[in-house]
């Protein structure tokens, strides 16, 4: 269930918003609300996009970003929202279906510099139209270098969407990239969203952060337990933004896709709270008994971490691979 009125994910049972505290009972359905002016006067007209009054500046309604949902198909969906503590989502996704593969990315605004909502809007867009023209036009056989392609596109697309000078604090954001084609999921990363691939088996990390908790463990300069303690224990290391620099360089593995299994892309909203393979496995077994198709899963998965907190914006992507009846996967 979602609160009508700040788009929480709740449980089915509850009878109150935990986090706006709206009686749920007593509330219409979202689709059917009319336009809200605001309690001081000003007319609908006069509630921006992000749903503030321009007269006295209150928020009247929340901003369509706080949950959004994609559903491809039975097997394909991604779903981002907002969480329980930040007053807005920073995080974007996108994904797309053809006849020869599936695309699918995440992104997570980076919320210490500004208009991170934008960089992540923008990445997401970017490197989802080139890897939407590569599939259309059956070009994926270097997949690799599409990835690569894909993140540097919506790299681009930044430049243009914010049109910042290199500066400190430029617009900012994690990237997480997959491509599933010809039996193979390619996944191009910056920074520390991630991808994991879950079957009978269990759950393996397909990407590694660019934190400063393994740049410290990788060099020896500490153990992961030292590191761990350490206040900038997960400060990202590469990131998309006008100041990244060669901090900007994704990173790509690819894996062979030899049975039924699940592609999960998310953000740290999620995986904090799941922060190991097997955790993540023991997550995603038990939501699969519950989800009946990819939404539902990835709807499961954002009720999890919001029950848990919702410390973070929560943005997930779900693929189920080996029961598609194409994409030859």
């Amino acid at each position: 269930m979602q609160c009508p009125d700040c788009s929480s994910v709740l449980p089915d049972e509850d009878l109150f918003c935990e986090n706006c505290g709206l009686r749920l009972s007593d509330a219409a359905p979202a689709a059917s609300a009319a336009p809200t002016p605001c309690t001081c006067g000003a007319a609908v007209e006069e509630i921006d996009e992000d749903g503030f009054c321009l007269q006295c500046g209150k928020r009247v309604r929340r901003p369509a970003s706080d949950h959004v949902e994609f559903s491809f198909s039975a097997e394909f969906a991604a779903v981002s929202d907002r969480g329980q503590k930040h007053d807005r989502n920073e995080d974007r996704c996108a994904i797309f279906g053809a006849a020869d593969g599936y695309a699918m990315v995440v992104c997570d605004g980076v919320s210490a510099t500004r208009k991170s909502e934008v960089a992540s809007a923008a990445v997401a867009e970017g490197a989802i139209a080139f890897l939407t023209a590569a599939l259309a036009d059956g070009n994926v056989a270097d997949a690799e270098t599409l990835v690569k392609q894909a993140i540097a596109a919506g790299e681009g697309n930044l430049r243009v969407q914010d049109g910042q000078a290199q500066g400190e604090n430029a617009a900012s954001t994690t990237v997480v990239a997959g491509l599933v084609a010809d039996g193979f999921a390619t996944i191009g990363w910056v920074g520390d969203s991630r991808a994991y691939w879950i079957d009978a088996g269990g759950a393996k990390a397909l990407t590694t952060d660019h934190s400063w908790l393994n740049q410290a463990v990788a060099g020896g300069a500490m153990s992961r337990e030292e590191a761990e303690r350490a206040p900038q224990a997960h400060a990202i290391t590469r990131w998309i933004g006008a100041d990244a620099g060669e901090c900007s360089t994704p990173e790509v593995v690819r894996l062979a896709i030899t049975g039924p299994g699940i592609l999960l892309l998310c953000t740290d909203g999620l995986w904090n709270y799941f922060p190991t393979p097997e955790s993540m496995g023991g997550l995603m077994r038990d939501v699969q008994g519950e989800g009946e198709d990819a939404l539902a899963i990835c709807r499961l998965l954002v009720g999890f971490a919001n029950r848990l907190g919702g410390h973070d914006n929560i943005t997930v992507a779900v693929l189920r691979c080996g029961l598609m009846e194409h994409a030859g996967v």
